[in-house]
């Protein structure tokens, strides 16, 4: 009685001189990535910039003095 050898179902192996094919990704998704790598360094370079520029206080401007009540402006239509 004879088996029956089953059907291959994977790909046949290479031999180990031939170069193996890729393919590489699609520029869509190299575009995706590099704008998930644009991103993440933006993020970064954000979190960053607090601590490059020193903290400047702002200068206190006097508050204006309300005009008397004798003296307020009639409202403009």
């Amino acid at each position: 009685m004879k088996r029956e050898q089953p059907a291959q179902t994977h790909q046949p192996q290479l031999e180990d001189d031939a170069p193996l094919e890729d393919r590489g990704r699609g520029l869509g998704l190299r575009l995706l990535a590099l704008l998930g790598a644009l991103s993440f360094v933006m993020l970064g370079l954000s979190s960053l910039a607090p601590l490059l520029y020193p903290v400047t206080t702002p200068e206190t401007t006097p508050e204006p003095t309300p005009a008397p009540r004798n003296q307020q402006q009639a409202p403009v239509s």
